[in-house]
């Protein structure tokens, strides 16, 4: 038997090797979840990041608990592009990419733990496409009710 995850969570992700200089770094993000049988809702909230300077605002998560695994995908209100030098816009015209998370509870440590990856684009040569993952790591543990 799996225990419900709703409630507040606070955690940190980190920079994979395809964001060059910020592999690595850390962001840290508050999590507010609702667990029901297993269908996983909420809303994430960070501390800093690619992105959230030029005012990204609140994602929305939607996913999925089963046994100690999870599975949820965060998306937010807009697109966030980013430039060569390091900046970003939004672009509140174009939907937000996903940024599919996998985890699983680490006991041990009453912490998720896991993998995140995002389609930065895709190229169409016709008939195939290419695409450009970026990825990082994750965690966040149960914050005391």
């Amino acid at each position: 038997m799996r225990n419900n995850i709703s409630g507040q969570w606070k955690g940190y992700f980190w920079y994979g090797k395809e964001y060059g200089e910020l592999e690595g770094e850390s962001v840290e993000f508050m999590m507010f979840l609702e667990d029901k049988e297993g269908e996983v809702s909420g809303k994430c909230f960070e501390m800093g990041g690619v992105g959230v300077a030029a005012g990204a605002d609140l994602a929305e998560i939607s996913g999925f608990m089963k046994d100690n695994q999870i599975s949820f995908i965060k998306k937010y209100a807009a697109a966030t592009f980013l430039h060569e030098d390091g900046s970003a816009h939004i672009d509140p015209s174009k939907p937000s990419h996903e940024i599919h998370y996998e985890g699983e509870f680490n006991r041990s440590k009453e912490q998720f733990e896991g993998s995140w990856e995002i389609i930065e684009k895709v190229e169409d040569y016709g008939d195939t496409l290419i695409e450009y993952l970026a990825t990082g790591t994750w965690m966040m543990k149960k914050e005391n009710e």
